[in-house]
């Protein structure tokens, strides 16, 4: 089973908006844990708005691999796994295809 998460991050970019970095992580984390089965994949992907310097990325890197950051806007775009290692086969930034953000691939065997 998966649990399959896309959150789209608020503005200011880096701020974490209303909440701050470690409220909008401590939000994120808290649905994920309230939603999620035992034993369940989970993969987090968006714009989070906020790069890999953050304290909201730091803290969604405490309880999830952060497996690929794009690199526009600063490496705003991020897909996050709780199966790390071994289980990430393949990632791959292919570029903005038309968009100002990376669309970007993660291959995780589950």
């Amino acid at each position: 089973a998966l649990m399959f998460v896309n959150h789209h991050g608020p503005l200011p970019v880096g701020t974490g908006g209303k909440c701050g970095s470690l409220g909008t992580a401590y939000n994120i984390l808290k649905t994920i844990t309230s939603h999620r089965q035992s034993g369940e994949g989970v993969v987090l992907v968006g714009d989070f708005n906020s790069n890999a310097d953050t304290e909201e990325v730091k803290q969604l890197e405490s309880r999830l691999r952060r497996v690929i950051t794009g690199t526009s806007f600063g490496g705003v775009d991020h897909i996050f796994s709780n199966c790390g290692g071994t289980r990430v086969v393949e990632t791959r930034n292919l570029g903005s295809g038309g968009s100002d953000h990376d669309a970007l691939e993660a291959v995780i065997k589950l």
